[in-house]
């Protein structure tokens, strides 16, 4: 196993684990409902809109790109839906599973064949 992948999944790893933490606060603070109401009200501001709407695009990319290498349709968009709801709670997972079943962090630019 390449040295640049388990310190890629290493990395990953942790920073799904940080994430995990402040998502558990956040809910803890202020319930799952508070969500989106405060994140579409950051919009006001001209920085935090930028980066909301950084955030958005990534989410929509990572959900295409999920949707394109699925290797199914449905599957496909269970998944889109998940990362759109989950950020990277769900995208680094659905990452290193890919990674590791593919063999590696090359396989996540392969498309694998459709079953249909």
């Amino acid at each position: 196993m390449k040295i640049g992948f388990v310190a890629f999944s290493i990395a990953a790893a942790v920073a799904w684990i940080v994430l995990f933490y402040f998502s558990a606060q956040a809910v803890a603070a202020m319930g799952l409902n508070a969500a989106g109401p405060t994140f579409f009200a950051q919009f006001g501001h001209p920085w935090r809109a930028q980066f909301g709407a950084d955030f958005t695009i990534h989410l929509l990319f990572a959900a295409a790109w999920m949707i394109w290498r699925s290797p199914s349709w449905i599957l496909g968009i269970v998944f889109a839906v998940l990362a759109i709801n989950f950020g990277a709670l769900f995208t680094l997972p659905y990452i290193l599973i890919a990674a590791w079943r593919g063999g590696g962090i090359e396989s996540l630019f392969v498309r694998p064949a459709r079953g249909r």
